[in-house]
């Protein structure tokens, strides 16, 4: 039985409440994808180690180029599990009337429960086999009515005060599989503020599942800019379920993101030392790996067999060691997929600074490359420093609202920083102030 604090989880009334984008955003795909020739959208502007998601699913590909059966890697078996019982699942639901009267609900109840059950095994092994769409609407509504009108064994109830002075306590029936339902919505839907609430209610209720929806939930919170929420949330999922190693990876791209290279470098070193060496996002650790290696490496050894200057060598080696693994991963990555990975912030960086040569004074290219990974350790130190801020934190826009209608003789007026912590901007109040309640008032520096 739930205590008033815990939000209880609804099911949206309307269906305009359901209807939302269908794409489905997971951390992972946030983080780094496939570009290939029909990639279209805009990279000038993405944050460290972040992008949008693809309509398609990167493992679909290895379907596409006809290696599928050429991995061994457990998270491509765990998606086309998950995608066989999806189909299946939406071909029995396809068989069921839509409507949700009390005689269709009798008739079909059985089929309901079945069908809602398999969607959401299948959601729950792998959100990005699962793609929502107007009939699983339908079905929400359907199962709704049936839990309410039959409380089937497993059904529990939770009650919540309303925040309107004076009104009734408000007294919510649930299944599991009904909150399972309404998360799948809102994170389909995008609605990441209202599926944060109904992630803690299921996370407090449901033990068994208590690691996906942390997951879940940290991917939501990435998605509104709570680095500090996604990072505890997806800290918690390894103090729980040790084994799921790509969440190394996960932590390891949202510390890069937020410029925490320590933290990065344990979490991407953990994540590559027990990885499947076909893993999608095994590339991305190296470059990662390469870069933050690079710009640890001490400056200003002077002396040749110093401390200082070993400890730089031994440093440049390692970076320049993880490139080459990087390198490798990605050709492999190349022959399952066909196409290359993603060439994100991360990859950028990495390439920059590991194909950099520097020049005699005869003009010649030298063949030692130490100069040239010197100098970019020197620059990548100055920009994990002091990060750029390209955008609003809030809605992506890249300049300050109050520039429209202004003359161009006008200097531009700059993105607003947050005057607390300097570390995210935004184009206007409104967006500051919506972003500052929605989840910056719990990540924000205070110092």
């Amino acid at each position: 039985m739930m205590t008033d604090t815990v939000p209880a989880p609804v099911i949206p009334s309307t269906e305009d409440q359901l209807v939302a984008a269908t794409e489905e955003v997971s951390l992972e795909d946030k983080l780094v994808h496939v570009h290939d020739e029909n990639c279209q959208h805009d990279h000038e502007h993405e944050p460290a180690a972040a992008a949008e998601p693809q309509g398609r699913n990167d493992y679909d590909l290895l379907e596409t180029n006809g290696t599928k059966d050429q991995t061994t890697d457990p998270l491509v078996k765990i998606y086309f599990e998950a995608k066989e019982i999806f189909s299946k699942a939406m071909e029995r639901l396809n068989q069921i009337p839509e409507g949700a009267d009390k005689e269709l609900i009798e008739n079909h109840k059985d089929e309901i429960v079945s069908v809602t059950s398999d969607l959401m095994r299948a959601f729950l092994m792998d959100e990005k086999a699962c793609i929502m769409n107007q009939r699983i609407l339908k079905l929400a509504e359907q199962y709704e009515t049936y839990v309410q009108t039959y409380n089937p064994e497993g059904t529990s109830t939770a009650t919540v005060e309303s925040e309107e002075e004076g009104a009734e306590q408000q007294t919510t029936i649930y299944t599991k599989d009904s909150v399972v339902f309404v998360i799948w919505i809102l994170f389909s839907g995008q609605q990441f503020v209202h599926c944060v609430q109904t992630l803690g209610f299921a996370i407090t209720e449901f033990e068994s599942i208590r690691p996906r929806m942390l997951e879940l939930r940290a991917s939501c919170h990435m998605a509104l800019r709570n680095y500090k929420g996604c990072t505890e949330d997806l800290e918690e999922v390894l103090n729980i379920k040790p084994d799921q190693i790509e969440v190394h990876s996960m932590l390891g791209n949202v510390y890069y993101a937020t410029h925490q290279a320590q933290d990065a470098i344990g979490h991407f070193k953990a994540f590559v030392e027990v990885a499947h060496p076909d893993a999608r996002t095994l590339p991305n650790a190296y470059y990662a790996l390469a870069t933050l290696t690079l710009q640890s490496a001490p400056s200003g050894a002077t002396k040749k067999k110093s401390n200082q200057a070993l400890k730089q060598a031994a440093a440049l080696k390692d970076a320049q060691d993880y490139y080459k693994k990087a390198q490798s991963a990605d050709n492999r990555f190349r022959e399952l997929y066909g196409v290359a990975t993603g060439f994100n912030e991360i990859k950028r960086t990495a390439v920059m600074a590991f194909q950099a040569r520097s020049a005699g004074r005869n003009g010649m290219l030298l063949d030692d490359p130490t100069p040239a990974l010197l100098d970019a350790s020197e620059a990548l130190k100055k920009s994990f420093k002091s990060p750029a801020i390209s955008s609003c934190a809030n809605c992506g826009r890249t300049d300050n609202i109050a520039n429209e209608g202004r003359s161009q003789d006008l200097k531009p007026k700059p993105l607003i920083k947050c005057a607390k912590c300097s570390k995210v901007a935004y184009c206007s109040r409104p967006c500051q102030i919506t972003h500052w309640n929605n989840t910056h008032k719990n990540a924000c520096n205070k110092k």
